[in-house]
């Protein structure tokens, strides 16, 4: 009778052995990549805010991650071409913190806050929704001379109180719907012993027809008046009239001469062209 020879295969892995190898390295990669994302710099928000914003904000002396961390805020005028160039640094730390979890759902939201703000303001963006709450900032006086042309002219300084109403941008909307006033209280310039020149308002306002500007005096011998758009890409456009009151109205007769074009008894600002 004959007999059948037993082949042996050669000692090797199994073909589930080689699937869990592989299914192991590419968990691992995926983990090793998560974490390496999570932990990417804060530097890495400046070239994001820098294109959202047009080039008009930056963000400089980053520390943390972009997922928590601080940094400071600098508005340039439009020309300057990187972060470090001379800017308007906004006074005190900004501090921002990411949910992570969010993420999950598609959903990019987090907080953030300044010192002089009263509470952190929560922020969210998600396909096709943005949205951050309303907020207020109060800043000390300030020296707004870095915000470029015509403020470096005037060298003014101002306690500077901001407010914002909350948005909801949607899918579909132009332009999101909502209001910003900026208040400037005690204004003084360098370039004029009258102190204060007075105090003043600007209310921004975005919708479907655009960006509208109103600029209003609320008090002081120096009056202003005017008004003027605002949109992302070419900033504020702005034609005020400038004239004095008062008692102190012979002694700005100077200070009206360098911040515009005298057309008889007032002088005509135009900001942004």
């Amino acid at each position: 009778m004959t007999q059948t020879a037993r082949v042996s295969r050669p000692p090797g892995r199994t073909p589930s052995t080689v699937r869990r190898a592989i299914a192991l390295v590419v968990v691992t990669s995926m983990a090793a990549l998560v974490c390496v994302f999570l932990a990417l710099p804060a530097a890495w928000l400046d070239p994001a805010l820098a294109m959202l914003s047009h080039g008009r904000a930056r963000l400089v002396d980053t520390e943390g991650t972009w997922l928590r961390g601080q940094g400071r805020i600098v508005l340039l005028d439009g020309t300057a071409q990187a972060a470090t160039e001379r800017g308007f640094a906004v006074p005190g730390t900004l501090r921002w913190e990411i949910h992570p979890a969010r993420l999950l759902i598609g959903e990019f939201a987090g907080i953030v806050q300044l010192p002089a703000q009263p509470r952190p303001v929560a922020f969210g963006a998600a396909p096709g929704r943005v949205w951050f709450d309303a907020g207020r900032l109060d800043l000390p006086r300030t020296d707004l001379s870095a915000l470029g042309s015509p403020w470096n002219t005037i060298r003014p300084s101002a306690a500077l109180s901001l407010s914002w109403e909350a948005v909801d941008w949607r899918r579909g909307e132009t332009t999101p719907q909502g209001r910003v006033l900026v208040e400037l209280r005690d204004v003084a310039s360098a370039m004029t012993p009258v102190a204060p020149l007075g105090d003043y308002r600007i209310e921004a306002r975005t919708g479907s027809g655009g960006g509208g500007v109103e600029l209003v005096t609320l008090a002081g011998a120096l009056r202003l008046a005017g008004s003027g758009r605002w949109d992302p890409a070419s900033g504020l456009r702005l034609q005020a009239q400038a004239w004095g009151e008062g008692p102190e109205r012979a002694r700005l007769q100077s200070l009206l001469g360098l911040i515009g074009q005298r057309q008889g008894e007032q002088t005509l600002i135009r900001i942004g062209g």
